[in-house]
């Protein structure tokens, strides 16, 4: 069979102006490649968010390709250095072996250059006769994946198509690209919530090692025309410094050869930094992130860009001839044709450079994995104890652990380390193995450096956040071990729970120090109620069935708002309860369950890891009554990220909501259909104002405007219950004159600046907001506000000494004291505000319960 050409198989040339090819015209090439090319082998890795298919194509020769295997677990022995019994040995892998090049298209799917240009390199791949063709088949296993996003691709295909011909053509979609993450779903590389990371972690990442990851994307269409490696700082300080100049050498093959070929504009060093993981996965697995940002268009349509037109921001001096940016673009008309030719060019030489030096990736990447598994650092281990105030949570970050290759153990009797006992089941991370440096990223403490624009000048920003400690923003107890120590230790077996096959629920085991969690012990106890006697009419002779469930695990709330979907009565104490020696804090559920019900309930709480006690009677303490809430949340035309969270976040725990668009809002009579409208964080002008008219179709351009901003007052004034954070409770506090103040509103960066980081609050744990939190807990503080409150109820404020827990902090005496959560009555409604990000990314689960309790409270009812 003839391979075709990607013209012949679309009817267009690739990069041609206001032409894209969809998901399916892209599927279908990779297919008839596979079927076409002995060079080519084509495989669904699973399916997508949606449901569109993910796919991966492996490309070499065909020799290599027949004997594909055999060079996966060469890979393999080389990435587990203690299966290699020398030097010797490991010699002959390192010459037996090819380098692995991982190529990783248009995750951002506006950024369409790298699902197009992936086209053109696969046919090239597959039919050139070209010797250096031949020498990359001959050398490299490439694993292409065409798009990382594929829904995205389809969405943007169908709204750019929409566009065309109107004075509107080309501009970005009113909506996120990806159904949660929006252009955060290349920020998830270490907590695995996506189905498109968990698919390629799995079965590209963990199973071959790729030595190189190339990650192709676009930028502002004003800057640079490409950019990359090597990063600027700071670099995260677990990365192998191999690793660091070899992703140098590697930029700089890659851009000199584009300069050479008179591709203008290529940059190197600037802007983009190496810090966060949620970016860089390979660096903790041996191998190198190569990221390029190629200058964008509007989509697909050309721009023209003046030279006045070039801007110089973060670093970038598109202008300026440097030794990293030696032959300057100076302006003119820019096409998707020059983004498939960039990253055609850079592609093809990242490729020639693995060829050429296949033996230096291999023999490099074999002594980084040396090196962590002979691990020398003050840090030997981490210890994860089972006694947690969320196991659930805990749980959840060792399964994080897992799915990142990174070996975990399990304590088969007491031991001691550092001086402290341990308890059998106690969980233990050794850093000494080859994964360990990713353990160690995830599981320590973050002190970035004070990095400033210029001596004694303002801090210089971040590119991502500067704090991402698992333990911290996840609220979960774990100790760091500086000295050798000896325990009986098993590995934790079977895949991790967030494998592509896991289930969304993270599931827990159902052994627990050699019970059965959450089965109740005594099943003849279970008798039928109806419901909860009426408060103040109880008759504690009647035999009943009633449980108490603890509120101190984020599962907890899972499995509550699956009991009030299917009817059963659950309520929660007002006061802390003393029975039977046993405290119950305020906040505790009240499970009231009969017959079926009862067994209903018991399986539920065992399915997600938790324990309902069972009681004879209820005691005689004032308590709410629960019900399913009805939920709005505000979706606005200029896409938010955090909007896309919360509702991943709220699917993930079974709580309904219903998407409010400016003119939902702006109707008004919201108190008849919700019970509560959460305003995830935006900017306050974005929330008001919206797209400019004229910028987009009228439909998509406006804010809430006066109209919504009524709206949301007779909400309040309904009794209804509005929970907002960051820019969006600013939008709520100037536009219904609430009575708190922003008191870092007019605070230079220079004596303020929090750029992403852990900070520490107490919180008030009797107030219904606060139910089942810890006395202190960590919020994610990404440029936010802290407040000062006239006649509110403070739930949460910032440690009258220094607040900083992880990450980077300028000024912290700016929040000795300061109000970080308030809630604030207005007529029988209430407004929650919240200075800080309650779920950031669906990492920050130290603080989910602050969100589900705000929720649940809005429909209890005493």
């Amino acid at each position: 069979m003839r391979v075709l050409s990607p013209k012949e198989h679309l009817g267009f040339e690739v990069g041609e102006d206001r032409r894209l090819a969809d998901w399916p015209q892209v599927v279908g090439y990779f297919a008839h490649l596979a079927e076409a090319s002995p060079r080519v082998r084509t495989t669904e890795l699973g399916k997508t968010t949606e449901g569109n298919p993910l796919l991966l194509s492996i490309i070499s020769s065909p020799d290599n390709l027949a004997c594909i295997e055999e060079y996966r677990r060469i890979q393999l022995r080389l990435a587990d250095p203690r299966t290699i019994a020398g030097d010797a040995e490991a010699g002959r892998l390192i010459a037996g072996g090819k380098a692995v090049v991982l190529v990783t298209c248009s995750i951002h799917a506006t950024e369409v250059g790298g699902t197009q240009m992936s086209l053109a390199l696969a046919h090239r791949l597959a039919t050139s006769d070209d010797p250096d063709v031949a020498d990359i088949l001959q050398n490299v296993i490439l694993l292409l994946v065409p798009s990382l996003n594929p829904d995205g691709l389809i969405k943007v295909k169908r709204w750019y198509d929409s566009t065309l011909g109107t004075r509107h053509e080309g501009v970005n979609p009113p909506f996120l690209y990806h159904k949660y993450a929006g252009h955060d779903n290349n920020r998830d590389w270490y907590m695995f919530n996506l189905a498109e990371t968990r698919l390629v972690v799995e079965h590209c990442l963990n199973t071959w090692y790729p030595h190189i990851v190339y990650d192709i994307h676009q930028t502002r269409s004003n800057g640079m025309r490409m950019v990359l490696p090597p990063f600027v700082d700071p670099v995260e300080p677990n990365v192998d410094p191999v690793l660091e100049s070899g992703l140098a050498v590697l930029g700089s093959a890659i851009a000199a050869e584009l300069t050479a070929q008179g591709k203008a504009g290529v940059a190197m060093n600037v802007v983009y930094d190496a810090f966060s993981p949620s970016r860089a996965y390979p660096h903790y697995h041996g191998g190198v992130r190569v990221l390029t940002e190629t200058a964008g268009v509007q989509i697909a349509t050309p721009v023209e860009v003046k030279p006045e037109d070039l801007k110089a921001i973060r670093g970038e001096h598109p202008s300026r001839r440097s030794w990293n940016h030696p032959l300057p673009w100076h302006g003119g008309v820019w096409t998707l044709r020059d983004i498939v030719d960039y990253n055609l060019t850079a592609t093809t030489a990242c490729l020639r450079h693995a060829s050429r030096y296949r033996d230096t990736w291999l023999r490099n990447f074999y002594h980084i994995r040396r090196r962590a598994v002979a691990h020398q650092s003050k840090t030997v281990a981490y210890i994860v104890p089972r006694r947690q105030a969320d196991l659930c949570t805990a749980d959840e970050m060792v399964d994080v652990l897992r799915a990142a290759q990174v070996e975990v153990h399990e304590a088969q009797r007491p031991f001691e380390a550092d001086g402290a006992a341990y308890r059998a089941g106690d969980r233990v991370v050794l850093l000494a193995q080859p994964n360990g440096q990713f353990a160690k990223a995830m599981l320590e403490t973050q002190r970035y450096p004070d990095m400033r624009m210029y001596p004694g000048g303002p801090p210089k920003p971040p590119y991502d956040v500067t704090a991402h400690s698992l333990p911290i923003q996840m609220g979960v107890r774990v100790v760091e071990v500086r000295s050798p120590f000896h325990a009986d230790l098993r590995p934790m077996t079977g895949t991790s729970r967030l494998s592509s096959a896991g289930v969304a629920g993270r599931l827990l085991p159902l052994e627990e120090g050699g019970m059965k969690v959450g089965v109740n012990p005594h099943p003849a106890t279970i008798t039928p109620i109806l419901a909860f006697p009426p408060q103040g009419r109880r008759d504690s002779s009647t035999v009943t069935s009633f449980y108490f469930l603890g509120a101190e695990t984020n599962a907890s709330v899972r499995l509550v708002t699956r009991l009030l979907e299917r009817g059963v009565p659950v309520e929660r104490l007002q006061t802390l309860v003393n029975i039977g020696g046993a405290t119950h804090p305020a906040g505790t559920y009240v499970v009231a369950a009969e017959g079926d019900a009862a067994h209903m309930a018991l399986d539920l709480a065992s399915e997600h890891g938790l324990v309902l006690e069972p009681l004879v009677a209820l005691p005689d303490s004032p308590r709410m009554r629960l019900r399913v809430p009805r939920i709005g949340v505000y979706q606005s035309y200029m896409p938010s990220t955090e909007e896309g969270w919360t509702r991943f976040v709220l699917e993930e725990y079974g709580f309904s909501y219903e998407s409010l668009k400016n003119e939902d809002m702006q109707r008004g009579k919201l108190a008849d259909r919700f019970d509560i409208v959460v305003l995830p964080h935006q900017a306050p002008r974005q929330i008001e104002r919206g797209h400019t008219h004229g910028t987009y179709p009228s439909r998509y351009t406006g804010g809430l405007g006066e109209a919504g901003a009524e709206a949301l007052g007779g909400f309040l004034k309904g009794g209804g219950t509005l929970v907002a954070w960051d820019g969006a409770a600013l939008y709520v506090i100037e536009h219904l004159g609430l009575p708190v103040t922003n008191v870092l509103a007019d605070v230079p960066k220079s004596e303020f600046y929090a750029p992403g980081s852990l900070l520490e609050v107490e919180l008030d744990t009797a107030h219904p907001a606060a139910y089942g939190m810890p006395p202190r807990a960590a919020v994610m503080f990404l440029d936010s506000p802290a407040f000062e409150v006239v006649g509110g109820q403070v739930v949460a404020r910032y440690t009258s000494t220094e607040p900083l827990l992880s990450g980077w902090l300028v000024g912290p005496e700016r929040l000795y004291g300061r109000t970080a959560m308030v809630v604030v009555d207005v007529g029988p409604g209430r407004a929650v505000l919240m200075g800080f990000r309650p779920h950031f990314r669906a990492q920050a689960r130290g603080t989910y319960r602050l969100l589900f309790n705000s929720l649940l409270w809005s429909v209890a009812r005493g």
